[in-house]
């Protein structure tokens, strides 16, 4: 699976869904019923970061999230991440800080857009989602591939202690052949 090409696509919905919900609901502040109860579906601009922090800061949230961005496709694209889930995370962190950031750079905002009615929570979007999944599936990856790192070393334990036990029981048998032999020897110098 190309992750870079999931990136991209990530982006692409991203960028869609806000174009549509700006056209649709054209004016910051309306909103329209989308899941009653649960999710609706409302125009705001987020001139910040998260929960509207760092308001005002375009540059500086943009050279960020250009060297997070950079040094994520850098390690896709030389295949760090190795395992698919780790691939799976970046891709989806990249699509999400890029759709965002595209935002930033052409308007000097993010569009958000889904607004929980069931808990207060910020208004949040698309490239939000994504990357808030990205870094569920990262932390897993790192667990799992922590999980794995420690069943290799106990294998690697085990094959060296297995190891040892056997030359052991080598050096053991040379020994007992030695002492034969000497006492043969011995035996013989004796009798003769």
């Amino acid at each position: 699976m190309n992750y870079v090409l999931l990136s991209a696509l990530i982006v692409v919905l991203d960028q869609l869904l806000k174009a549509w919900i700006s056209g649709r609901l054209r004016a910051v502040g309306n909103s329209i019923a989308f899941l009653p109860g649960v999710l609706r579906l409302s125009l705001v601009h987020n001139y910040g970061a998260s929960w509207g922090i760092m308001a005002g800061k375009t540059t500086f949230l943009l050279a960020v999230t250009a060297l997070v961005s950079l040094a994520i496709l850098t390690a896709l694209l030389l295949d760090k991440p190795g395992k698919p889930l780790g691939k799976l995370s970046f891709a989806c962190i990249l699509g999400g800080a890029a759709g965002n950031a595209l935002d930033r750079a052409v308007q000097g905002y993010v569009v958000d857009m889904f607004e929980t009615e069931f808990i207060r929570f910020p208004v949040f979007n698309v490239a939000d989602c994504f990357i808030t999944v990205g870094a569920v599936l990262l932390v897993l990856w790192v667990l799992t591939d922590e999980r794995e790192e420690k069943r290799r070393r106990q294998e690697l334990s085990r094959e060296r202690w297995e190891k040892s036990r056997e030359k052991a029981r080598e050096d053991a048998a040379l020994t007992e052949e030695t002492r034969r032999a000497f006492d043969e020897e011995h035996d013989d110098m004796a009798d003769g």
